[in-house]
């Protein structure tokens, strides 16, 4: 799957992702919600890739699911948790008992700030958030648009199919944040290719 052209890795990775029933289940329940600007990113993206790969349950080791959207008219706190808990309890009503891990990335700015005591510019779509995650094979993002499964990679798919971590650098993130995820990836999966800071 590495070094082929982009069409045939996304290709590839639809046909990984739609073995996963749980995700695709979440999708629909997201995609009939009409969340702004929403994608499933992170975990429970890659690591549905990494398991397919090393032949384990597409479901190992996903502990929630990253949900981001993003809403500038409703940057309230208590609005993300009222919206995390009304998907919460559509996904239990089918089964599905995963923890959500649900943000509004227009708010990322107000969350740095408050539990991180760290300055960042506001994102300006989700988009712009997932380009800004810690690692390559992180920032990508899916979802359903008309039942179609749509992809958001902006450094494209090679690094989750070669299971590379690459890091990503900007203001917001450093070092220490880097070392910490790759040292959290290394118990769970093997012969990951590390990109140093």
């Amino acid at each position: 799957m590495q070094g082929q052209d982009i069409e045939a890795q996304s290709k590839q990775f639809r046909l990984i992702l739609e073995k996963n029933q749980d995700l695709m289940k979440i999708l629909d329940v997201l995609e009939k919600l009409q969340l702004p600007n929403y994608y499933i990113v992170a975990g429970v993206v890659f690591q549905t890739i990494w398991n397919y790969l090393e032949n384990n349950n597409l479901n190992d080791n996903v502990k929630d699911i990253d949900i981001i959207y993003y809403d500038a008219q409703k940057l309230a706190k208590d609005s993300e948790k009222e919206l995390e808990i009304i998907i919460y309890k559509k996904l239990k009503a089918k089964g599905l008992n995963y923890k959500i891990d649900l943000h509004n990335e227009a708010r990322m700015h107000l969350w740095k700030k408050e539990n991180e005591n760290k300055i960042i510019d506001q994102y300006t779509s989700s988009e712009d958030a997932i380009n800004q995650f810690i690692v390559t094979a992180h920032a990508v993002g899916i979802k359903k648009e008309a039942g179609i499964l749509k992809i958001y990679a902006p450094y494209g798919l090679s690094d989750i199919f070669s299971k590379t971590l690459r890091p990503i650098k900007h203001p917001g993130n450093d070092i220490n944040l880097y070392n910490k995820k790759i040292k959290k990836w290394r118990q769970t999966f093997s012969n990951l290719n590390i990109i140093n800071w």
